[in-house]
């Protein structure tokens, strides 16, 4: 079962009760590959996916979206540290004009790799 199916996520203040809540879940992967052009560099791949869609729409490849890249001699804390500070914001929650429409909108991380595990606490 994925976060988004069960987790309990904060009200929006008082003055925005009447706003519509999304919730957003983020899942984040971490993937370590290599290219090859008259040399070996290593690479480390970032991706994320919005964990709310059905499983069969997270399965598909134009579904994950590419964060960024941490070369070889890159620190990932360095390159996540970033996005884990947006990420935070957005637990708080966040007043977003969605299609025309205000909404209160929350995000927090669901699947995250050790890697990032290790970064966050």
């Amino acid at each position: 079962m994925h976060p988004c199916e069960y987790s309990v996520l904060n009200p929006p203040p008082p003055q925005y009760n009447n706003l519509r809540v999304l919730k957003i879940f983020i899942d984040i992967y971490y993937d370590d590959f290599g290219t090859y052009r008259n040399v070996y560099h290593s690479l480390g791949g970032v991706y994320i996916q919005v964990g709310n869609m059905p499983f069969d729409m997270r399965q598909q490849l134009r579904n994950h979206f590419v964060l960024g890249f941490v070369p070889f001699s890159g620190y990932f804390e360095e390159f996540i540290r970033p996005f884990i500070r947006d990420i935070k914001r957005l637990e708080k929650g966040v007043l977003m004009n969605v299609q025309g429409i205000n909404c209160w909108v929350v995000a927090g991380l669901g699947c995250l790799p050790k890697k990032m595990q290790q970064t966050l606490h």
